[in-house]
């Protein structure tokens, strides 16, 4: 059994998550975030103890991908994912955010656009607009049994602009969770293909699944789709190596394998970190049962948060998710402020992801990353309580 309560202080150690509240806002040390999609859990003992092994070697000079690498890989997706990959169909990238800047530059013209899935993670929209393309919003639809595909307004988005060349998809959904069924990935596939668009799949949460639930991979598709697909995985989220920097893209499409390695080579984009090499390895061929009691582990914190909402702020609208390590709250019966994320952070000192960064419909909705010890968590969600009482929103 691994000890997913155990509190681990990451103050001062350049911690994106915790390191940045004193030299940046001028707050004391004590604000807990729960924003950031990062764990705060202890990494896998294997991962570290790989590390430390590779460390002791006293040269860190340019590093090709080993076999090992390739087939740590392979067995994964199989295993984990029912998914059939061969060596030459995995082009490594730094980071998925990377890998899709970097595919749009490619792929998508200056002319042409990308239709993305509001609310969706900020760089889905962001990375297109840096690169002056155009953005085209599909908003998905909340109702019975989470959020779900608008399939019609897609069809019409792609039929009324011939320009829509690539679409990306979020495979488990994040902020929401939700993890899309065969059929909706079959159907959205058929309609990139009949239109000519790219689909490039972000599958980054796909191994944080909650019990009972299932996650298809993108590559579940029919066959005949696969030479518009491009998925685009990493042990970063599952894992917490983010600062690792190592992430992989799987192409079928063997035209587009050669155009993405050369181009992932000549811009450094697959020079991936000697230590990131090591820790994918370990993980992903010692890390299945940290994988299922981390998941366990978060899947009660979602059980946590559900029981404490109801008791305290029944009004708050949230629903467990499928996936993901991300609850998805909506505020907006408690009709709290527009700066109310910023509020907290400098009053409550508890910081979330404010919903208005996933797309403009979604302000009165935060993000709360739940990947942390359950007392964590409980002195975050009690000081949000603690707030809205105070300023008379409950």
């Amino acid at each position: 059994m691994y000890q997913f309560d155990k509190a681990q202080s990451r103050l001062h150690s350049s911690c994106t998550k915790w390191d940045r509240y004193k030299s940046r806002y001028q707050i004391e040390e004590d604000v807990i975030p729960l924003w950031v999609a990062d764990m705060d859990f202890e990494c896998l003992p294997e991962v570290s103890e790989a590390i430390r092994k590779r460390a002791a070697h006293p040269i860190y000079g340019y590093t090709d991908p080993p076999k090992e690498l390739y087939d740590a890989i392979i067995q994964w997706e199989k295993r984990q994912h029912d998914v059939e990959v061969r060596k030459e169909e995995i082009i490594f990238n730094t980071g998925v955010v990377y890998g899709f800047y970097t595919l749009i530059d490619m792929l998508v013209k200056h002319d042409e656009k990308v239709i993305v899935q509001p609310p969706v993670y900020p760089p889905f929209f962001n990375i297109p607009k840096s690169l002056q393309r155009e953005v085209v919003y599909n908003p998905l639809q909340h109702g019975q049994g989470g959020w779900h595909m608008d399939l019609q307004h897609f069809e019409e988005c792609l039929k009324n602009d011939t320009s829509i060349r690539m679409f990306i998809l979020c495979n488990p959904h994040n902020p929401t969770g939700q993890c899309y069924t065969l059929e909706e990935i079959n159907n959205v596939m058929e309609l990139c293909k009949r239109y000519n668009v790219w689909v490039v799949s972000d599958e980054i949460h796909a191994d944080i699944i909650m019990p009972n639930q299932h996650h298809v991979s993108a590559l579940k598709c029919r066959c005949a789709y696969h030479d518009n697909l491009i998925l685009l995985g990493a042990p970063t989220k599952t894992f917490n190596l983010a600062g690792l920097k190592i992430s992989y893209a799987i192409v079928k499409n063997a035209v587009l394998q050669e155009t993405f390695a050369s181009v992932a080579k000549a811009s450094g984009l697959s020079s991936i970190n000697i230590f990131g090499i090591e820790a994918l390895i370990a993980a992903y061929t010692k890390g299945d049962q940290w994988r299922e009691e981390c998941c366990a582990y978060i899947y009660d914190n979602f059980l946590f948060l559900k029981e404490f909402l109801a008791n305290t702020m029944p009004l708050v609208r949230y629903e467990i998710p499928q996936a993901t390590y991300l609850a998805w709250l909506d505020f907006s019966a408690l009709q709290v402020p527009a700066d109310f994320a910023e509020r907290l952070k400098f009053e409550a000192h508890v910081e979330l992801q404010p919903g208005i960064g996933f797309g403009k419909a979604y302000g009165a909705y935060q993000r709360v990353n739940v990947a942390c010890p359950r007392e964590t968590l409980k002195e975050g969600m009690l000081r949000i309580y603690a707030w809205l009482k105070k300023n008379r929103y409950l």
